[in-house]
């Protein structure tokens, strides 16, 4: 178990606004500015997430963050009026909603640690990425487990629907609450979700195949959530996702299927369940090959949805609600 590798993670809030609290007087700086300090890009929408929940206006000058293009963007403090207010009188010129002479009071010249938070993070990866085996589960499956996660603010509902492979019949559920203590940023959901689903994973039988909410190596690093809960506990793993994140679908589908490729390499597939036109995209997670991984997809292919994973998302929204599912 590598499970040390999804613990101990940085503050991502606490750094985001140390690094807000660092824009001077006089400049502003922009969401995608504060992200690519923290190490990548992609932390921009989570940057606009925390400045809106800000409330430490004095030493977090949330105003003084904009948009990429000079627009002024939201202020939970009074909406954009106020916020142009507030920045014309630190002697921030703006011509109705927009910085002017945006590049002449751009500031990015933050101080950061090294490596940033993120940084960091994605080095991790790429270690546990090492661990990563691709072959056939070559075991008789009797299980198949899904796994999702739902969410009230910081609040997650972590629930797991154990089924028999063959019948696909429900034979057991586990459920656990906590809080979420990192926050949600593409391509890190493993650094949110792992630490939340330990509990559900104690005493799983090795004849277990688990199917997750999220992607294997269906993923712009190759590595999705899928690939990292298997190999923190070295299990063998699929991952199942609603939403396409990278690779290029074939145009030609043979039974519902459709090769999902970057490159010359498969990553996964689009798998269509009888009648059904929205697919699923089905990918390798670890410890399993991605032709099987395709074949546990579409033998648990009773709805849009793999059975497993499909009742756990009712178990998890259950459970948020504060309701039983049998």
């Amino acid at each position: 178990m590598r499970l040390e590798s999804v613990q101990y993670l940085p503050d991502l809030w606490k750094a985001t606004y140390d690094l807000v609290a660092q824009v001077p007087l006089g400049k502003v700086t922009t969401y995608g500015a504060v992200a690519k300090a923290l190490g990548d890009i992609v932390a921009s929408r989570f940057v606009g997430l925390a400045m809106s929940e800000n409330d430490d206006i004095i030493r977090v000058p949330c105003r003084r963050v904009v948009q990429s293009d000079g627009h002024l963007g939201g202020y939970t403090g009074g909406g954009t009026l106020k916020k142009r207010s507030l920045l014309r009188r630190e002697g921030i010129y703006v011509e109705g909603t927009k910085v002017k002479d945006f590049e002449d009071v751009l500031f990015t010249g933050f101080k950061t640690k090294d490596p940033k938070p993120l940084e960091e993070l994605r080095q991790r990866q790429k270690r546990l990425k090492r661990y990563l085996v691709l072959d056939e589960f070559k075991n008789r499956i009797s299980k198949v487990a899904g796994i999702d996660v739902a969410y009230d603010g910081s609040r997650a509902y972590a629930a797991m629907s154990i089924l028999d492979y063959e019948t696909l019949e429900e034979v057991a559920q586990r459920v656990t609450v906590g809080e979420a203590g990192f926050p949600y940023v593409p391509t890190y959901l493993g650094f949110r979700e792992i630490p939340l689903i330990v509990p559900l994973m104690k005493d799983i039988p090795k004849d277990t195949v688990i199917m997750y909410d999220g992607n294997g190596i269906l993923h712009p690093e190759g590595f999705g959530i899928a690939s990292q809960l298997g190999v923190v506990f070295d299990i063998p793993v699929v991952g199942v996702a609603k939403k396409l994140l990278c690779g290029e679908v074939s145009g030609r589908a043979v039974d519902g299927v459709r090769e999902i490729t970057m490159g010359r390499d498969v990553i996964g597939h689009a798998v269509a369940g009888p009648g059904r036109s929205k697919p699923v995209y089905a990918s390798a997670g670890h410890r399993v090959s991605i032709e099987q991984a395709l074949e546990i997809a579409r033998t648990t292919l009773k709805h849009r949805v793999p059975e497993p994973v499909r009742l756990a998302h009712i178990l998890a929204n259950a459970a948020k609600r504060g309701t039983s599912h049998k």
